[in-house]
């Protein structure tokens, strides 16, 4: 058996509770708050639903020094993302963490260092890469039906609705671009895998409802190999009566045709399609499942920890810039 800890669910923890029906050799032997009062729904309903009753720990280091687990999901306040992770990494533990690993360069530095020097694996939570919609989308792309591509766009949209209050400070949550913006520039990078050369970004905490110093609204620019241009947008402007809690969507324009992703949906034209059909969809494994085949020798390699680890400091030196308001070369 693969023996797994959660501590906490602040974000995407719940990719590993879904995922379990199709994951036997793998149990659940513990979990924890990542910090007071956090209300753990997802994770708990999944719990319950399963009919599992793993016992709860009062801290993530007093659970993974009890039981020893394969595996510590890293879940908690973003700014404990570094601590959480290096402590696993230093065990042993394998560790997947929600993104962004860590809040500043120099922290990021660390837990590449901790992973770099550990026998364990790292991955941050890059979902994107693992959604049907994206995952065609890649594939359209790798076989050639829109040629060279010259210029991407990619948009995270959510409701804003009623966050934990550490969303109102920007030293516990990091900031838009690192938490919400971060994923476009997963989806940039997935399908355009070629380095950064510049990154211009702007930001804004206006209209945030009175939460603190939450940016609501972000955009960033990125040049990339070979003069391809991308742009990211991100905001938590989307009413609340949207008929879902997010709007993601990617253009890749190429010399022989463009491919759109709405709706989780793809559509693409090209000298053979107008784009009014959508494509079928084609369908990776689920990230987590695919965490473990990599644990066992046969993950399909769609993300590792360079990916992750580069995601998370594109994100920060894109947040830097708009801190900044100057273009940083990368």
């Amino acid at each position: 058996m693969i023996r797994v800890c959660i501590a906490g669910n602040s974000g995407h923890a719940a990719t590993v509770t879904r995922a379990l029906p199709g994951l036997p050799q793998v149990e659940i032997c513990g979990w924890c708050r990542a910090w007071p009062g956090e209300p753990m729904t997802e994770v708990l309903e999944d719990f319950e639903k399963l009919g599992l009753t793993p016992p709860e720990y009062p801290d993530y280091l007093t659970m993974i020094d009890t039981l020893s687990p394969d595996v510590l999901v890293v879940d908690g306040l973003f700014c404990d993302h570094e601590e959480m992770t290096c402590q696993a990494l230093a065990r042993g533990i394998h560790v997947y963490c929600d993104k962004p690993l860590a809040l500043t360069l120099t922290g990021l530095d660390r837990v590449r260092e901790a992973a770099q020097s550990s026998t364990a694996l790292l991955w941050a939570m890059q979902t994107a890469r693992f959604d049907p919609w994206f995952y065609t989308a890649k594939q359209l792309i790798d076989a050639g039906e829109i040629g060279e591509i010259r210029l991407l766009t990619a948009q995270k949209s959510y409701r804003l609705g009623q966050r934990a209050p550490f969303f109102r400070d920007r030293a516990q949550h990091g900031g838009l671009i690192p938490w919400v913006a971060i994923h476009g520039i997963d989806f940039i990078r997935y399908l355009y895998p070629h380095a950064a050369k510049t990154i211009f970004a702007h930001h804004s905490t206006m209209a945030n409802q009175g939460y603190g110093d939450l940016e609501v609204t972000a955009q960033l620019m990125m040049t990339l190999e070979n003069g391809v241009s991308a742009q990211v947008s991100a905001d938590y402007l989307r009413p609340a009566n949207a008929a879902t809690h997010g709007d993601d969507r990617v253009r890749a324009a190429g010399t022989h045709g463009v491919i759109e992703v709405r709706d989780d949906t793809v559509y693409l034209i090209n000298e053979h399609n107008d784009g009014s059909t959508p494509v079928p969809l084609q369908y990776p494994p689920a990230i987590f499942e695919d965490f473990i085949a990599t644990l066992e020798g046969h993950g399909s390699g769609l993300l590792d920890l360079a990916e992750s680890l580069e995601d998370s400091r594109l994100a920060l030196l894109a947040r830097d810039a708009a801190d900044s308001g100057c273009a940083i070369s990368v």
